[in-house]
């Protein structure tokens, strides 16, 4: 469980620990956050996020935490129950785009380019990824 912390006083951080920990929980009856994320192949294909309501309130409260912050983590889960982090990074309008792999995944139709030497998990500097 991530938390940030915009408070000093050790009696503060305990409180604002304490209420997060005690609103992190899901009850029997509430549904988890399932999300499916598909991302593009190649060029020009779609990407898709498929996702309940509770997955799509957690991550736009995520979204609000990383323009905060810079970056944040989700945990999420597809329908098999296998969970899994989402990363996500705000970066400022002159960040090095063409220095970040391109998201692309089908290797029949995109091949990666060798000599870009940064991948996504390296732009994270909170979390040691």
């Amino acid at each position: 469980m991530d938390v940030y912390l915009d408070v000093d006083s050790p009696e503060e951080v305990f409180e604002h620990l304490n209420h997060v920990y005690n609103n992190k929980f899901y009850d029997e009856d509430e549904p988890m956050p399932l999300c499916h994320i598909f991302g593009q192949q190649m060029w020009h294909s779609n990407a898709y996020l498929i996702a309940n309501r509770t997955a799509l309130l957690e991550l736009k409260e995520a979204i609000d935490v990383a323009l905060k912050h810079d970056e944040t983590r989700l945990g999420l889960m597809p329908s098999d129950g296998e969970g899994y982090d989402l990363f996500i990074k705000c970066v400022e309008d002159n960040f090095e785009w063409e220095e970040l792999e391109m998201p692309y995944h089908d290797r029949e139709c995109y091949v990666p380019d060798e000599t870009v030497g940064l991948p996504p998990n390296k732009t994270f500097k909170k979390y040691k990824l």
